[in-house]
Parts: structure tokens; sequence; C-alpha cells
């Protein structure tokens, strides 16, 4: 569940129209591919079974089913699901929830939450709850647009309340073993976040926590 400055994160019904769309034109809206930072620290691990909240089209879902996990992805819009659906492989749990409310049944090996452009507190509230949703030695691996993406320029939203920061994400996850806390330049072209992504770099935050 995303959000780019046309379109905010907690409209759902703007999220299906702009997945219907995608759809229709027999693309999708984001990158196939998972994000690179989620595909080298998760490649590093044992499969076992894992939750992609606010999974959007189904990128990463898909990714680490292939890869022998057993998933869950959540997201709130129905035509997401959908699509997600359309190019991933089977036996991966497809739940329509809003991330801010949805609540576990229960614990997991792998959490992920990938471009989930939350205003702060919301966004604490969502990381504070999915890190006691993790397995003893299980990662959490959260990946945002930082708000230093707003003065390089780069894609990603326009509306400063919704950037992260390193800081944010940290205190959000008071508990876990924090491994990594950083944000980090991203070629748009070798690791794109919409297919087509013109040669640019964005600034992301990374956390990697681990229970």
């Amino acid at each position: 569940m995303p959000e780019t400055h046309e379109t905010p994160s907690t409209d759902a019904a703007a999220w299906d129209a702009r997945y219907r769309s995608a759809a229709e034109a027999g693309g999708r809206e984001w990158a196939a591919e998972p994000h690179g930072e989620l595909r080298r620290v998760a490649g590093a691990l044992a499969p076992g079974r894992a939750l992609d909240l606010a999974c959007g089209d189904g990128r990463n879902a898909a990714w680490l089913a292939r890869r022998g996990w057993s998933v869950t992805a959540v997201d709130f819009s129905a035509e997401a699901l959908e699509l997600a659906r359309s190019h991933a492989p089977e036996g991966i749990d497809w739940v329509q929830a809003d991330v801010t409310g949805w609540q576990p049944d229960g614990d997991y090996d792998l959490i992920t939450i990938t471009y989930l452009q939350l205003p702060a507190p919301a966004m604490r509230s969502v990381l504070a709850r999915a890190s006691t949703w993790l397995a003893p030695g299980g990662t959490l691996i959260v990946i945002s647009h930082d708000i230093e993406n707003l003065a390089a320029g780069a894609p990603g939203p326009k509306n400063p309340a919704v950037l992260h920061t390193p800081e944010l994400l940290r205190e959000a996850v008071e508990g876990l073993h924090i491994i990594t806390a950083e944000r980090f330049r991203r070629d748009t072209v070798t690791d794109p976040e919409h297919p087509g992504d013109h040669a640019t770099e964005a600034i992301d935050t990374l956390l990697i926590a681990i229970c």
C-alpha cells in the first residue's frame, strides 16, 4: 500500500482504481522484482513463515513464496490482491484488510513492510504492533521513502508528512535488536519501484531488526 503524491495511502477506493487501471492496461503498478535490499536480506534467511504487510500487487510475496516461504500477504485494496494473484504462485494466503488494524493469528519468522508511507503516528503504531508478531529469532525488514528524498528530487511521495527517517523506524520497534537503521541511495534503473523508472537516485530508509 505505498503512496505517491497523487494517491493518499489511506484511500482504498483510489488505490483500487489505480490497480484496476494497471490490470486493464495489461501491466502492473509496481516493479516485478522486490526491492534489492529485501532480496539481499531475506535471501540469506532459511525459509519459514512470512508476513508481507501492505503487499500491493504482490511482488515481495511472490518472490518469497518462490523461495519456499509460507506467505501471508495483506493489503486493503481488493484490486491489488486480484492483480497479485494473477502473477504469483499458488499457496499464498491473500488477506484483504487495513494493516493499521489487522491482527494475525500467529507469529512469523519474517515480516516485510515496503513503502508503507503513513504519517509518523500511524507508522509507529503499525511497526510497534508488527514487532510483537515476530517469532523468537524472527526478522523485520522495513523499507520506506526517506524525508531526504524530497530535496533529492527523486520519485516518490511529495508529502513530507508521510516520509520517514531511520530514527522514526528505530524508535518504533523498541525491544527488538536493531541490525541496521540507515538511509541509502537506490538506483531506480537497476532497482526500480515502478516499471520503467527513469535513471535517477532515490533515497530510502532501511530498518532490519531481529526479535
